[in-house]
């Protein structure tokens, strides 16, 4: 047989093989896939972070667990993430993209199926983080930040007393509610507002993860995060005083 012809062949038997090999890994990946199965376990509307990696944070809201089934065996998907038993692009294609919903903030997408919902963050801002939560999750204001929340609401306080912190970057400051008994004091950073007086009345924001629906001044300060001080001139029922918000 010519050289030539022999050459030939070999390149052919190469590029079959290689052919064979790439089908073969396909269906063994899609044979992988489907023997995983995802199981949630629903419930509450918390916001919690679930699993960290190097470059992504991954978030459940209203979920208590997710299981990966792999017939033989069960793991909760976070220790499968942390021990590459399953890779997050795994998981979309567990969830499927027959349902999926773009967001208009840079590439945000969700998809979800029967069961489960995932956000992909992709926001102009640089956020890519991963929100996992029931098949009727929808996207709440305070996803795909970079510190992330539920909600926001607000709260008017009287300012009854200010006393200084040994830390010269928070202060300590009594506060009242319109028509509540009710007296705390809190501690809170300076930089919110360094011109804060006694005697004055403030809005104050606060962005909720929904650890607690309580309203009065310790839960509040205790369980979500305070974004801002803003001094207001309204007086009584004219106040802002927003439940707190799921």
């Amino acid at each position: 047989m010519p050289k030539k012809q022999i050459f030939g062949s070999i390149i052919i038997l190469i590029v079959l093989s290689l052919i064979c090999m790439f089908i073969y890994d396909e269906f063994k990946d899609e044979k992988n896939n489907h023997q995983k199965k995802l199981i949630v376990e629903k419930g509450g509307s918390k916001l919690s972070l679930y699993y960290t990696d190097k470059n992504h944070h991954y978030y459940v809201y209203g979920l208590r667990k997710i299981i990966v089934d792999y017939g033989d065996h069960d793991l909760e998907l976070d220790k499968a993430l942390e021990a590459k038993q399953i890779t997050i692009d795994e998981v979309i294609h567990l969830i499927g993209n027959d349902n999926k919903l773009n967001y208009g903030d840079g590439g945000s997408i969700k998809i979800n199926n029967q069961d489960i919902s995932l956000l992909q963050c992709h926001t102009t801002n640089g956020n890519r983080d991963y929100y996992f939560g029931p098949s009727n999750m929808v996207k709440k204001e305070g996803f795909c930040q970079e510190e992330a929340y539920i909600c926001t609401f607000t709260k008017t306080y009287l300012v009854r007393d200010i006393t200084e912190s040994n830390d010269s970057k928070y202060i300590y400051l009594t506060l009242r509610a319109f028509q509540d008994e009710e007296v705390f004091t809190v501690k809170v950073k300076k930089s919110l507002n360094p011109e804060i007086e006694e005697g004055k009345s403030y809005e104050f924001t606060f962005a909720s993860i929904g650890n607690s629906k309580k309203e009065d001044i310790e839960s509040i300060f205790t369980n979500h995060k305070l974004l801002s001080i803003i001094a207001t001139d309204k007086e009584g029922l004219e106040q802002v005083n927003e439940s707190v918000c799921e």
